[in-house]
């Protein structure tokens, strides 16, 4: 291996198939930058994951040139090979929270620029019942689905707009789930329309936390959890409490933590990076504090 041999995994579908109309600039831009460079399009889910795993010992980087989904089975793929090598990202998907989130840009070749490049950050990545990992999220509830379940040609067609026209049915039918929590050694239990592990300052496009207190590499993750509401005017709180970073125990708990377990009365759909992870009763979400490199401006 040389520190000139690189991969770029492309998704061709994510977002509105912006990749597709890249693959030649991206290549032209490494080639004229000396790097020696193997191209690898996704089909189907999960194979990203089984080249890198196979492959990553022969690179001395990655770009990832998709969503977020494309990025996590990059870091999967490098985890599950026990190597650690860092990554480009050109996000191309719908939503891009985690592209938000480093405040990489959305310029395609502005991206491709940073890629190539930019410098190393640390990256902290959560591993969900330890066999799923998630570079940003992990949650349940309220539209947890809605990204799985949105087809992909209504995102490649209406974008951002897909994930609202599919989650709206699904307003009527938000169901509270009972549990018991334990985040590093504190437990407290209730009913919860939404819940969230994150390593990120955005939810799903929406619920935004305060940029100046959440840390991408400090081993802690941001816990939030919002309350049933019983009238109204505590769904007004909620909102009112999520919008303004004015969390209480009363409609939506904050903390911080490296280690969360949850233990539900019933069946709960989880999702890791806006990808299914299945429907599980007990769920264990660790931190692997600076278990990934990300390269930024």
């Amino acid at each position: 291996m040389t520190d000139q041999n690189i991969l770029l995994v492309i998704n061709p579908v994510a977002g509105r198939k912006i990749a597709k109309k890249l693959i030649y600039h991206i290549v032209d831009l490494l080639c004229r930058n000396n790097y020696k460079t193997t191209i690898f399009s996704t089909g189907d889910k999960g194979e990203a994951t089984l080249f890198v795993k196979s492959h990553a010992s022969e690179f001395a980087k990655i770009i990832c040139c998709g969503g977020d989904g494309t990025l996590n089975e990059v870091f999967t793929g490098l985890i599950d090979a026990g190597v650690n090598i860092p990554v480009g990202y050109i996000p191309t998907g719908t939503t891009n929270d985690l592209a938000t989130a480093l405040k990489l840009t959305k310029n395609p070749r502005k991206a491709m620029q940073i890629s190539v490049e930019g410098q190393n950050r640390i990256h902290d990545i959560g591993v969900f019942n330890d066999n799923k990992y998630f570079t940003y999220i992990a949650s349940f509830g309220a539209f947890t689905s809605v990204a799985y379940r949105t087809p992909q040609w209504m995102k490649n067609s209406l974008g951002r707009v897909a994930y609202f026209i599919n989650g709206v049915p699904s307003i009527g039918d938000i169901q509270p789930h009972k549990a018991k929590v334990i985040a590093d050694g504190i437990e407290f239990e209730g009913e919860f329309v939404f819940g969230s592990v994150t390593n990120s300052t955005i939810i799903g496009g929406i619920i935004k936390l305060n940029p100046n207190e959440v840390s991408f590499d400090d081993g802690l993750f941001e816990v939030m959890l919002v309350r049933n509401p019983n009238s109204p005017k505590d769904l007004s709180n909620s909102i009112r409490c999520i919008v303004n970073h004015e969390y209480n125990e009363e409609h939506v708990l904050f903390l911080r933590a490296k280690e969360v377990a949850f233990t539900f009365d019933d069946p709960t759909d989880w999702t890791v990076d806006g990808e299914f992870a299945g429907t599980v009763t007990s769920a264990c979400i660790k931190n692997l504090q600076g278990r990934a490199e990300i390269v930024v401006k």
